[in-house]
C-alpha cells in the first residue's frame, strides 16, 4: 500500500473502516493498544461522579434509593476496573468496556426510577435527562471505545431510558413522545461526536503513518545515496591508486634497479609526516587527510624520470656534468607532466597538487644549493622537504648500478650530518626519533 493509498484510505462513510483489511487491522491494534489504559482510567473517573452523585442527592433529598448508587452503581464499575485488568479483557477490552457501561446505565435508570417513586428528582426531571446524557456522551466519547463497539451500546442506552420513563411516565403519551424527541436528539448528537472522534482519530492515524513511510522511503534514498557516492568515491580513489601505481611502474620499466624504492619513499613520508604532527609548526600542514594525500602522491616524485634517456638514466657509472645537468631535467618534466593533465581534466585535484611539489622540488636543499630552482630554508614546499629525506635514505641504502648499499646506521650518519645544509634541521629531527621505523620498512618492502 503506497502513501498515497493510505491518505485516502479513509472513506467518508458512517461505517468507519480503511479500504485496505490490512491497513484497518493495523489501525485497530494501534487503537487498541492506545486507548486501553485511557479506558482503565475513564471507568475510575465514572466511580468519582457516581460517588459525587450519591453525595450530592444524599445532601438534597436523603431519599433511601439514593443507596443503590452505593451498593449497585459502584461495585459494578469496580468489578469492570478488576476485569479490565485480566487476560480475557485485556484481548476483548471494547466489547468489555462497553457491555460494562450499560451494566451501569441500567442500574443508574433503575435507582433513578426509585428515587423517583420516593419522592426525589429521578428518571421524570432534569437530573434522568442529565444523566442520560453523560452515560452517552460517556460511551461515545469517554470511554474510548471505537464506533462500532459504542453504537450498540449507546443504542441499548437509549432503549433503557425509554423503557424507564415509559414505565414512570405511564398513560402520559404525549409526555412521552416530548421527552423521547429530545431524548433522541441528544443519542443523536452523542453519536455523531463520537462518529466524529473517531473520524478524526483515524485521519490522524493515516497521516502519521504517512509521514513515517514518507520518512522511511527517505531514509532509504538517503542511504542509498550515501551507499551509492561511497561506492563512487571509492571506485574514483581505486582508480586514482591504480593510476598512481600504473605510471609509477613506468619508471620501474625505465630505472628497473630501483625495485621497490617508490612504495618505501611511500612509507617514509608518511612516518615522518605522523612523527611531525605534534610539532607546532607543522600541526596545520599535516591533519589525517594531508597525510594520506602525502602517502597518495610520493609514489610519482620520479616520473620525469620516464623523460631522461637510457644512456643516462641507465649508465653503470657516475654521470659527467653535461649528463647531470639532463638528470636533474627530471624534476621539471615530471613537474610538467602532471601541470598538463591537470590543465586537461580542468580541476584542480589535491593530490596533484601535491604531487607536483614533490615532482618539482624534492631535490631542493635547505642551505639553497640544489636545483631545480635553488629554493632555500621554508620556501621548500614540506611535502618536498619530508621527500628529501626519504629518497635520500632509501638511495644510501639500496644497490645502485653505480655503487652498493650503505648500511642503515651510515644513512643515518650521513642524514644526521646533513642537518640543516641538506635538509630541514626538524625533519631531519624527526628522522632521528624513528630510524627503527625506517629500517623496518626497508626490510618489509626490500627488492
Amino acid at each position: 500500500m503506497t502513501s498515497l493509498d493510505q491518505a485516502d484510505a479513509l472513506p467518508l462513510r458512517p461505517k468507519l473502516s480503511f479500504a485496505s483489511a490490512d491497513y484497518e487491522e493495523k489501525f485497530c491494534r494501534y487503537y487498541h493498544g492506545f486507548y486501553y489504559r485511557y479506558a482503565q482510567a475513564s471507568l475510575a473517573v465514572g466511580m468519582v461522579l457516581i460517588l459525587g452523585d450519591y453525595l450530592v442527592d444524599w445532601m438534597a433529598f436523603n431519599a433511601p434509593a439514593n443507596l443503590g448508587r452505593i451498593q449497585l452503581c459502584l461495585p459494578l464499575l469496580g468489578i469492570g476496573i478488576a476485569y479490565s485488568f485480566t487476560d480475557t479483557a485485556r484481548r476483548h477490552w471494547q466489547s468489555v468496556m462497553s457491555t460494562f457501561i450499560v451494566a451501569v446505565a441500567c442500574s443508574v435508570f433503575w435507582v433513578l426510577s426509585m428515587i423517583d417513586r420516593e419522592g426525589g428528582m429521578g428518571i421524570k426531571s432534569w437530573v434522568g435527562i442529565l444523566n442520560f446524557t453523560f452515560l452517552e456522551f460517556y460511551c461515545f466519547v469517554i470511554l474510548g471505545v471505537q464506533f462500532r463497539f459504542a453504537l450498540p451500546a449507546g443504542i441499548a442506552i437509549l432503549l433503557m431510558f425509554e423503557a424507564a420513563m415509559q414505565v414512570e411516565l405511564g398513560k402520559d403519551f404525549g409526555a412521552f413522545c416530548y421527552w423521547s424527541y429530545h431524548v433522541v436528539t441528544l443519542f443523536i448528537l452523542a453519536a455523531g461526536v463520537g462518529w466524529w472522534r473517531e473520524f478524526l482519530v483515524r485521519k490522524d492515524f493515516s497521516t502519521q503513518t504517512t509521514l513515517k513511510t514518507a520518512r522511511d522511503v527517505l531514509k532509504n534514498q538517503n542511504e542509498h545515496l550515501e551507499f551509492e557516492v561511497e561506492k563512487r568515491t571509492r571506485e574514483i580513489r581505486e582508480t586514482q591508486d591504480a593510476t598512481i601505481v600504473i605510471l609509477a611502474s613506468l619508471v620501474e620499466t625505465r630505472d628497473n634497479e630501483t625495485g621497490n624504492h617508490i612504495r618505501r619513499t611511500q612509507h617514509f613520508v608518511r612516518a615522518l609526516a605522523v612523527q611531525l604532527q605534534s610539532h607546532p609548526a607543522f600541526a596545520d600542514q599535516l591533519r589525517g587527510r594531508q597525510i594520506d594525500i602525502l602517502f597518495k602522491s610520493a609514489p610519482l616524485h620520479d616520473i620525469g624520470k620516464v623523460g631522461i634517456p637510457d644512456s643516462i638514466l641507465l649508465k653503470p657509472g657516475r654521470l659527467d656534468p653535461a649528463e647531470f645537468e639532463i638528470m636533474k631535467t627530471h624534476t621539471t618534466l615530471g613537474y610538467d607532466a602532471i601541470e598538463k593533465a591537470e590543465r586537461q581534466l580542468g580541476i584542480t585535484v589535491d593530490f596533484l597538487a601535491c604531487a607536483k611539489e614533490i615532482a618539482l622540488n624534492h631535490q631542493e636543499k635547505w642551505d639553497g644549493s640544489g636545483y631545480p630552482r635553488g629554493l632555500a630554508g621554508d620556501a621548500i614546499p614540506l611535502s618536498a622537504r619530508l621527500m628529501a629525506v626519504a629518497d635520500v635514505y632509501d638511495a644510501l641504502t639500496t644497490r645502485r648500478v653505480y655503487k652498493d648499499a650503505m648500511s642503515h646506521d651510515e644513512a643515518v650518519t650521513i642524514i644526521l650530518e646533513g642537518r640543516g645544509r641538506h635538509f630541514d634541521p626538524d625533519v631531519a629531527d624527526a628522522f632521528a626519533a624513528i630510524t627503527d621505523q625506517f629500517r623496518d620498512i626497508a626490510a618489509r618492502y626490500a627488492d
